[in-house]
């Protein structure tokens, strides 16, 4: 059975039932520097060990990804480095913002990923929508620092749209 784009299995027939997997890897960035620590943890999350399907994203994956990828130990999963904006707002909130975007763009290119860049009116619907469109599994973004409180219900929301995506926020 195929509900609002999604394949839904029913149980009453003893039949194993599963849901398409969901296998991109989403980062949300802003335009600080920081933001590289989320993109390489995102490059980590989205290696997956050939030999039993776990993902490498833990304190032993190597610091140079291409050493496991090129010996064939891992396949990689699409790796989507998103920053969006709220329309009518600066893209990256500072003076610099040519040079905020190439950084992002330079980040994004050294592990592999795309950058998207977007403005909507709703930041959250629209990172939901590209979460959708590109079938992400796990969603990768900072936590809010002391003074972004109001940034921690952002994330709320977020995980209220896409309910069953992984959030992995870093601290």
């Amino acid at each position: 059975m195929t509900e609002n784009g999604r394949t839904i299995f029913d149980n009453n027939e003893d039949t194993l039932c599963a849901q398409p997997l969901r296998e991109g890897i989403m980062v949300c960035v802003t335009g600080q520097r920081s933001c590289e620590r989320l993109i390489m943890h995102g490059a980590k999350r989205s290696l997956v060990s050939r030999d039993n399907g776990a993902n490498t994203a833990d304190d032993s994956a190597p610091a140079d990804l291409t050493e496991v990828i090129s010996d064939g130990r891992a396949k990689i999963l699409p790796l989507y480095i998103v920053h969006c904006v709220q329309t009518g707002q600066n893209f990256m909130n500072t003076p610099y913002e040519a040079d905020a975007i190439e950084y992002l763009f330079t980040c994004a290119q050294v592990v592999g990923a795309e950058l998207t860049i977007l403005r909507e009116d709703s930041v959250e619907d629209a990172l939901a929508r590209f979460a959708r469109e590109n079938n992400v599994g796990v969603i990768v973004m900072g936590a809010p620092g002391e003074n972004g409180a109001g940034k921690g219900r952002f994330a709320m929301r977020l995980q209220d749209l896409l309910p069953d995506v992984e959030f992995d926020v870093l601290m």
